[in-house]
This record gives structure tokens, sequence and C-alpha cells, in this order.
């Protein structure tokens, strides 16, 4: 009787771990048609704000077009005819047209970042880093300023064109957020382990005060002090953006009047699924 109780109760027990073990798969196989499904409300979202952002940005884009042409057409011909005062003023609209013209080239920018494996394919960051200083020419010869590269860099898998803009938006911050009366230099560094790429750039520019570093990489947040420095506002946001759709996360470390820098990590095969968080390092460098 004993091993006939012994034998019922292990068939209940296969039984009762049977019954559970397909529950658990039907509840799986529920999770990931839901999954699916979100996924692609997702995708259906985004190309609705991406048309969105086409749909206002060129709707913007027309009446500025037209103020740059006739703000073109006063300074050509008519300049001589206006007051010292109204030619400053007719200087200012030409530049916050310039200036709205590049928040909504960035906002296009911005909207448009969506990595997929298809897009994705080896990338020499030593080329990378080259043309990114070759694209700053203009504002380097401007501050006066250098940049200083690591011999060894890697080659990592991503959106080329995306991570060029990361390279331009930090390396630019660097140059453009200088201290008075000190070169600005900048520096490229990496290091890499089994998992993952990791860069920095660091600057020796005005730093960045703590109470800053919170809503650093949010949309039309600004570096340390902006008086003269023109930008759109998104630079950062945009290196968020490309950094967590490769995989990885972007952080800073700062000090007042002594610099900036900026690490950020690409995993060294990206998948579909990345991480989303930003994290800020201390104030120590």
């Amino acid at each position: 009787m004993t091993q006939v109780a012994g034998v019922a109760a292990m068939d209940a027990a296969v039984f009762t771990s049977s019954d559970r073990l397909r529950r658990l798969e039907k509840e799986l196989r529920a999770a990931r048609r839901e999954l699916k499904r979100k996924d692609k409300e997702l995708a259906a979202k985004e190309e609705e704000l991406q048309a969105l952002f086409y749909t206002v940005s060129h709707e913007l884009k027309t009446p500025l077009i037209s103020l740059r042409g006739f703000s073109s057409l006063l300074q050509e011909f008519h300049a001589g005819s206006l007051s010292q005062e109204g030619r400053n003023y007719l200087d200012r609209i030409v530049r916050n047209v310039d200036q709205m013209e590049q928040l909504i080239n960035s906002l296009l920018v911005f909207s448009r970042i969506r990595v997929g494996y298809e897009e994705m394919e080896p990338v020499d960051v030593k080329e990378l880093l080259e043309e990114s200083i070759w694209e700053l020419q203009y504002l380097i010869r401007e501050t006066g300023g250098r940049v200083e590269a690591a011999t060894e860099l890697p080659v990592v898998y991503g959106n080329r064109n995306q991570l060029l803009t990361v390279f331009v938006n930090l390396i630019g911050n660097g140059l453009k957020y200088a201290r008075q009366d000190v070169t600005p230099v900048v520096q490229v560094g990496y290091a890499g382990d089994e998992i993952f790429h990791k860069f920095w750039v660091r600057d020796n520019g005005v730093g960045i005060p703590p109470r800053g570093r919170e809503r650093l990489f949010k949309m039309f947040s600004r570096l340390g002090n902006k008086g003269g420095v023109e930008g759109s506002g998104l630079g950062l946001a945009i290196v968020k953006r490309v950094v967590e759709n490769h995989g990885g996360e972007v952080w800073v470390r700062s000090r007042r009047n002594v610099g900036s820098c900026f690490y950020f990590t690409l995993a060294r095969r990206p998948g579909r699924v990345t991480r989303t968080v930003t994290r800020e390092r201390g104030e120590g460098k």
C-alpha cells in the first residue's frame, strides 16, 4: 500500500506540474501576442509623429524662406537707406531666421532617429572622428581650439550618420562653451570590454552647474552659460537618443570653470531592445 500511495503521489505531482507548465506556456504566448500588438502600436505612433514633424516643419519653413528672401533683398538693395539702428534690427531678424531654421532641422533629425538592423554597418571610429573634425573646421578656426584623439580607436557596429552626429555635437559643445581667455582643448578617449565600447569627450570649458545636469539631456536644454552661444537646445537630446538606440547610455561629469567630460557607451552588437538609463556621475572629472 505504501508503494501504491507513493506512486499515486508522484503521478499527482507530475500532473500538477504539467498542468502548471501548460498554464505558464499559455500565459507566455498571450504575453508575446500582447507585446507584438504593443510593438505595432508603437511603430504606428512613431510613423504618425514623424509625419507630424515633417508637416509642421514644412509649414514653418515656407514663411521662413519668404522672410529670409525679403530680408536679403533689404540688406542688398536698401541697407543704405536705413539708419544704423534699422540695419541692426535687420541683422537681428536674419540671425533669428537662421536660428529658427536650425531648430526645425534639429527637430527633424530628432524625429527620424530610429535604428534597425538594416541600417547598421561596421563603422571605423577613427575615420568617423576625422570626418567630425573636418565638419567642425570653421568652429575650430573661429575659437582657436584643438581636438586631440586617442590613437587606438575601434570599429563599431552602428548607424554611421547618427554616430557622426554624436561626435560632432559633443566635440562642438566642447569648443563652443570655452572659458574666456582659455584656448579650448577637446580630448576624445576610448576604452572597451567584451560587451560595450566606452568613449569620452573631455573639454576644459566653463563646466555645467549641478542644478542644470538633471535636465541636460532633455529637449531644448542648453549647456552652462548660454550667452552668445548659438544652438537649438536639441543637441544632447539627439546624442542621448542615438546612444540609447545603439544599446548604450550617456552621462556627464563636470566641474565649474574646470571642464566637462561626457561619457557614452555603445553595445558591441546592439539589438532592438536597448536600455534607457541616463546617468549623471558626480562633479569630479
